[in-house]
């Protein structure tokens, strides 16, 4: 508990950058004091590009493991044996996979906020969306107004992910934050407002009251699986959903 979290090995490479700032994020649920990816060319390409866009005239030194750095110890994990996961209520670590609660029936999804709400995150979302209806009250809500500008202008042949994303039933806002991932005043876009409301969420914490009414129930998943919960009302594996 509280000690550093590194994140390396043959697959971080592959990993986009908001993959790696969602592990980074939910490292401080994990216990951990910090997520710490190295810094490599794709780290080096996503700064640069934020440099030049902003106008940035700093210069900036990567921080780089020190050679005789040591580990408490090492967790290797296998990614071709992982499965679609999702954490049950009250707690990011009561961990089960997502085939093993189909019995769990759902009123509300939610995508959004600082850990599910960047532009692959609603991408994924709309993938296994695309074409389909979800079936209870779902929601939407981008992390930065640049992400609504990406999602808004960004097409996936004729339409938008935007629109594949509202055509396919879900609430989306153009208010970009946190909403309902804190709870907040009743009127909080997406605020679970009663008693035993259970809801699918890709954000990063589940603890009692967290996205409103303290007897709600908040199952925490990926974009995709929230989608294929959302379409069947019920937690669901999004392997059940080939995506488009």
């Amino acid at each position: 508990t509280y000690r550093a979290m590194q994140f390396d090995g043959d697959a971080i490479a592959s990993l986009t950058m908001d993959d790696r700032m969602t592990i980074a994020n939910m490292a401080i649920e994990a216990g951990g004091k910090n997520g710490i990816f190295p810094f490599d060319p794709r780290t080096a390409e996503y700064v640069d590009a934020r440099v030049r866009l902003n106008g940035t005239k700093a210069s900036y030194n990567p921080v780089e493991l020190d050679r005789d750095q040591k580990f408490v110890y090492e967790l290797v994990v296998e990614l071709d044996k992982l499965e679609p996961t999702v954490a049950c209520h009250p707690d990011p670590g009561q961990r089960k996979k997502a085939r093993e609660l189909g019995n769990i029936k759902l009123d509300r999804a939610y995508v959004g906020s600082c850990t599910g709400g960047k532009t692959t995150d609603f991408v994924e979302f709309a993938r296994v969306l695309r074409g389909r209806r979800v079936s209870i009250d779902t929601f939407g809500v981008p992390a930065t107004p640049d992400i609504v500008h990406e999602l808004q202008s960004t097409r996936w042949g004729e339409k938008t992910i935007w629109e594949i994303l509202v055509e396919a039933g879900v609430q989306m806002t153009e208010n970009a934050g946190c909403a309902a991932c804190l709870g907040g005043p009743v009127d909080t876009f997406g605020r679970i407002n009663k008693p035993g409301i259970k809801c699918i969420s890709a954000t990063n914490r589940n603890f009692p009251g967290r996205m409103g009414d303290k007897e709600s129930q908040v199952f925490l998943a990926s974009p995709a699986t929230v989608a294929a919960s959302a379409i069947t009302g019920r937690i669901t594996d999004p392997r059940e959903f080939p995506g488009n």
